[in-house]
Formats: structure tokens, sequence, C-alpha cells
């Protein structure tokens, strides 16, 4: 009767191990051949779709990274893959450019917006302005 505990240990070890938020695996033979050269991470969705049904993401000349590489680098993880918003996220699929850009300006400039504010401000604190407007234009309606 020992080996129950131990099973079930070993099982929810395994199940937690499994749950890991990057699947590079799975992900690297999607990620498109322009962003091979670069430090880009793995898309998890296909740019495509964009994730309140864009067809083409929007390109950040400045830092030579799309709207869609920069969702994936630093919000999929919280606002899910089309922006459903995840585990007590807000959703963000359905808001317009202009009010992505503005919160996402505010939280970098500082501004209290809400509880989540914290971690919001060290998400956008390094985004550019041409970022701010490649996710916006990537995200917005």
């Amino acid at each position: 009767m020992k080996s129950t505990p131990l099973f079930l240990a070993l099982v929810l070890s395994l199940t937690l191990a499994a749950c890991g938020k990057d699947k590079p695996a799975e992900t690297a033979a999607v990620a498109p051949a322009e962003t091979a050269d670069t430090a880009a991470p793995p898309m998890p969705m296909d740019p495509s779709q964009g994730v309140a049904g864009h067809v083409e993401a929007v390109a950040d000349a400045g830092a030579g990274e799309s709207g869609h590489d920069l969702y994936a680098a630093k919000c999929i993880s919280c606002h899910g893959g089309s922006g459903e918003g995840l585990a007590g996220n807000p959703k963000l699929a359905g808001l317009s450019k202009a009010d992505i850009q503005s919160r996402l300006t505010d939280y970098r400039d500082g501004k209290k917006l809400g509880p989540k504010t914290p971690i919001m401000a060290a998400m956008a604190k390094t985004l550019t302005d041409a970022q701010i407007a490649a996710l916006a234009g990537y995200l917005g309606e």
C-alpha cells in the first residue's frame, strides 16, 4: 500500500512537468523562415489567423519584430493564443487599436490602471513606441 502515494507523487510530478508554457519541440516547426536568423521565440499559433481575425500582422520596422512575434514573446502566456484571457487575465480580443496602444503606453509610463498594473508595467516597460504600435495593430480591431 505504500506504493500508492509514491505512484500518485510520480504522476503529479509528470503532469506538472508536462504543463510547461513553452513547447519548443512542437512550435519550432511553425516558426517562419524569416525569423530563423533572429533570436525571436518560436510562435505557438498560426500567424495568418491573428488574435482578432486579422490576416496579417503589422510589422515593426524599427525592431524587425511583427506584432505577432511580440505577442507570442510577451503576451500569449497570460492572454492566450487568441486573446481570450487566461487564468483571470483580461481578454484582449475585441479591443480597438487605440485602446490597446493607450493602455500599453499608460502601463509603460507607470500609470495605475487596475490590479494587474505591476505585472503589466513590468512587461510594457521595455516596449518602444513602434513595438506598442505593432502590438496594437496586431491585436486591435
